[in-house]
């Protein structure tokens, strides 16, 4: 159990590290943000329906970046190939999985918090803001086991910056249309008529994480 904390602790001292990783995700989010604000919203209002797959583009391109840099970081100390002489890979793997989780639901709510201040179709109201995260935080989790693990394989290329995303986009496209469409959906149906959308993003999620447990398994150094 002592094990499972100091790991956990060692995750968070490891995104203070990756502080300028974050800053520039939150400046990419905002820059995005404010020129779609100014190229779409000024000419016309733009409806709820188009600022939902907004938000899940804006926030699905900007993941890469965070992915990227909270696997790499470790990496390049030598922090990885330490922590596996007494942890078990998979048990990595799921701990970073839920970092990169965390700090991604936390750019979400940013990024939503921006699209209520920039976009008046965007519901500023509590209730609609948990409606709004019923697909997308599963949908961030599936992300987050596909990145690690695709961040795992990459590691070993000269060219990871450009290998991880070039392996994330076809994989995640899956996610991204259905979640987007669930969501969408998600507006005029109430979620009872949805549940099969949402447990398949949760079988999503399930794949991916099994599957990059026994990746990362079968391909960890000796």
């Amino acid at each position: 159990m002592k094990a499972i904390f100091a790991l956990i602790r060692k995750e968070f001292r490891l995104l203070g590290k990756a502080s300028n990783g974050i800053l520039s995700l939150l400046v990419l989010v905002s820059a995005m943000v404010f020129l779609f604000h100014y190229a779409l919203e000024r000419n016309g209002k733009i409806d709820l329906v188009a600022l939902i797959g907004l938000k899940w583009a804006i926030l699905f391109v900007a993941s890469f970046v965070l992915v990227g840099q909270f696997t790499w970081e470790e990496r390049e100390a030598g922090g990885g190939t330490a922590s596996r002489l007494f942890i078990s890979p998979w048990i990595l793997y799921f701990s970073k999985s839920i970092l990169v989780f965390i700090a991604l639901s936390a750019s979400a709510i940013y990024l939503m918090g921006l699209f209520a201040l920039m976009f008046s179709a965007f519901p500023a109201d509590i209730n609609e803001f948990g409606r709004q995260i019923v697909f997308f935080f599963p949908g961030l989790l599936c992300l987050s086991f596909l990145g690690v693990s695709l961040s795992h394989i990459s590691l070993s290329s000269r060219l990871k910056e450009i290998l991880l995303p070039l392996l994330l986009v076809p994989l995640s496209i899956p996610v991204f249309l259905y979640g987007m469409e669930a969501e969408r959906k998600f507006i005029s149906q109430p979620f009872s008529a949805l549940v099969g959308s949402f447990s398949l993003i949760l079988a999503f999620a399930v794949f991916y994480g099994s599957m990059g447990a026994l990746l990362v398994e079968m391909t960890s150094d000796e």
